[in-house]
């Protein structure tokens, strides 16, 4: 694999909002992310084919809320190959997207462009996603 995430080369940006100290960078959330993500916490469709060696598999909508509650930015969705939704996060003009590594993996080409900006309340509106949201939350914490 040749990169963590797309927009790796910020992985030093702090985070807007206080929090825990652990968590002060983007490379800090990243890296704790990959031991939060659990079957439970990806979108419902992914949860049959989700296994713990592609963690970011399905986790893309409650990663993009986290990462915008905590560095700031906007949220935003795309269409990949195969038709599929797929949200990231722009902070500061740079596109950050801390699930990608789930099409690497599968050499499914992702293209940010062009892209819709999707309101932070619209990505927690639907109870399932709220609810994944907050067990991620609650995963981190433990791991804390």
């Amino acid at each position: 694999m040749n990169r963590q995430f797309y927009g790796e080369e910020y992985s030093d940006l702090k985070r807007k909002k206080k929090g825990n100290p652990q968590l002060i960078t983007l490379g800090d959330l990243y890296r704790i992310l990959r031991k939060a993500w659990c079957k439970e916490t990806a979108y419902p469709a992914c949860q049959a084919e989700w296994v713990p060696s592609d963690p970011s598999y399905g986790q893309c909508a409650v990663t993009a809320m986290l990462v915008c509650d905590m560095f700031g930015g906007t949220i935003h969705r795309i269409r990949v190959s195969g038709g599929g939704p797929h949200y990231f996060n722009r902070i500061d003009g740079h596109t950050i997207d801390l699930t990608v590594e789930q099409f690497d993996l599968y050499h499914i080409p992702v293209r940010y462009e062009p892209n819709e900006e999707i309101p932070r309340q619209y990505c927690g509106k639907n109870a399932d996603t709220a609810k994944r949201y907050k067990l991620l939350i609650e995963r981190i914490a433990g791991l804390l």
